[in-house]
């Protein structure tokens, strides 16, 4: 038999079902805030008289289940009064005249606790302390509002047109002599508590024939000036999201398999499957420079500053100045197979690399020499993402045979968290608005799944794509999410809200700079 101090009826958000997890909150407010109201409304008065001195009175309704189980030892203290509380007055136990004018005495109308073996839980009678004696007995004579029939009672018939719902609450809540306790009315007439709104409908999709259905390569990136650059087999385009026109940038004869925006949005690197990389003026549509060094495919690629990183299947990392002449000045070859992730984190300059070796490098600069290095992946490290609202903390994700998402403190070179997505992880975005972290999926979910700092917990997962999601960027402002998969199509999300503050962006840094690129 389940009591109403009973929570075992309330859902456990860490039971259901992760794709729910916001409407579970929804639901789970809903049922603590009936349950606190039904547990007021019935047993109100020994609240009242049990409650402790510095408790507020909704915190008290809420903990009503403590209350009386740390004043008994026994949780059916209602079920089962004791002596004292059963010598309890009657309101018929007064002195009564009998027929012969013969008075009985109060005592003689006690119950004894020997003849109680069966008798029903006390109900102290409800106070009105602000309503007169007559009045009150006017309330009562005419709402049937006494203990035990406040919630559940029935009214008599009546041919009058019943009031809608909407007048009955709005009667009840502001009625003087309301049938609803003050601690409820002050419950439910309470704001509402918030719970974030996430579509998990894209609001916009738009065909991307072409587009690579491949693991290692990276083919879309949105500028800090709200442009989104896609590679589609051996062409690039660029979408204005302002205005939604389309352009196209530039042809190849070889696959185009990596792209990154320098951070003012002025100019686009571009990685080969022939192991060049170009840097593109989006301006005048125009490849400004050719630069070479790999002798296989360009996986990946990153900014920081005036510096360009790249990593190639020929299992080495190149960092190249683009004021200088020279196409790189520092080769770094830590990885005994193809790197296919590279994050640069320019607030402190440290660069984090994966590779197919299943490990995550962590370098400060342009050191040859990682300063931190994990291998606790069992599948190939390309998702990765620095976070942006706390110093030194990076997240990576494994491929198929390993599916997990960890998070790492860079400092203490220790492991903060850990979560078995599942599935293949095959790229990340943490969120600059919230701290969150957006995971793409490929075997064998093909989903997009939104995770929560520090506690790891799923907060949405969005499902459309039909094939693996390995291509994901966030826009300028952080609020929307692309998505890329290999179906040929790109989804657009939005997930989070407007930044409060926006920080300026500086002016290019190549343009900026005393020598440009040659």
């Amino acid at each position: 038999m389940t009591s109403i101090g009973d929570n075992t009826n309330v859902p456990n958000l860490n039971n259901i079902d992760t794709e729910n997890q916001v409407e579970s909150q929804r639901e789970r407010h809903a049922h603590e805030t009936f349950d606190t109201v039904l547990k007021n409304e019935i047993f109100g008065d020994l609240l009242t008289r049990d409650a402790i001195a510095k408790e507020s009175s909704i915190d008290r309704i809420k903990n009503t289940n403590t209350i009386w189980q740390s004043n008994n030892s026994s949780s059916s203290w209602l079920a089962t009064p004791s002596p004292e509380r059963r010598r309890t007055r009657r309101p018929s136990d007064e002195i009564r005249q009998t027929n012969n004018g013969s008075s009985t005495s109060p005592s003689s109308h006690y119950r004894d606790s020997s003849d109680l073996s069966v008798s029903a839980p006390v109900t102290p009678r409800r106070l009105f302390p602000s309503v007169s004696n007559d009045d009150e007995l006017m309330y009562r004579s005419s709402t049937n509002s006494s203990r035990g029939a406040t919630l559940l009672t029935y009214g008599q018939k009546s041919s009058t047109r019943r009031p809608s719902t909407a007048s009955l609450l709005q009667s009840q809540f502001f009625d003087p002599v309301s049938p609803v306790r003050p601690e409820s009315k002050q419950l439910l007439l309470s704001p509402n508590k918030k719970t974030r709104k996430i579509s998990k409908v894209p609001y916009r999709v738009l065909d991307a024939p072409s587009l690579a259905d491949d693991f290692y390569y990276d083919l879309i990136d949105w500028s800090s000036t709200d442009m989104l650059a896609v590679a589609l087999g051996k062409s690039i385009f660029l979408t204005n999201n302002s205005t939604g026109e389309v352009f196209h940038l530039c042809d190849t004869e070889i696959d185009f398999t990596s792209l990154s925006w320098v951070g003012a949005g002025s100019h686009l690197a571009v990685g080969q499957k022939n192991g060049l990389v170009d840097i593109y003026d989006v301006t005048k549509k125009k490849c400004i420079r050719t630069m070479s060094g790999h002798s296989d495919r360009v996986s990946c690629l990153s900014w920081n500053n005036y510096i360009l990183s790249s990593g190639s299947r020929d299992r080495s990392i190149l960092h190249r100045d683009v004021r200088m002449a020279d196409p790189f000045f520092e080769r770094l070859e830590t990885h005994t197979q193809e790197v296919c992730g590279l994050k640069w984190n320019s607030d402190e300059n440290k660069l984090a690399s994966g590779g197919n070796d299943n490990i995550v490098n962590v370098y400060d600069g342009t050191s040859k020499v990682p300063t931190v290095t994990f291998q606790e992946h069992t599948a190939a490290v390309k998702a990765m993402a620095w976070s942006p609202h706390k110093r030194s903390i990076l997240a990576t994700g494994g491929g198929t045979a390993d599916k997990k998402l960890k998070i790492w403190n860079i400092n203490t070179s220790t492991k903060i968290n850990e979560r078995d997505t599942g599935s293949q992880i095959c790229n990340m975005i943490w969120s600059k608005n919230t701290d969150e972290i957006v995971t793409s999926h490929g075997y064998s979910k093909y989903n997009l799944t939104l995770w929560d700092f520090p506690s790891m917990d799923p907060i949405a997962i969005l499902k459309g794509h039909s094939f693996r999601v390995l291509h994901l960027t966030l826009s300028a402002d952080g609020t929307t999410v692309v998505s890329g998969a290999g179906d040929e199509t790109l989804r657009y999300w939005k997930l989070f809200d407007k930044p409060k503050s926006k920080i300026p962006t500086s002016s290019s840094v190549i343009f900026n700079s005393s020598n440009r690129i040659r």
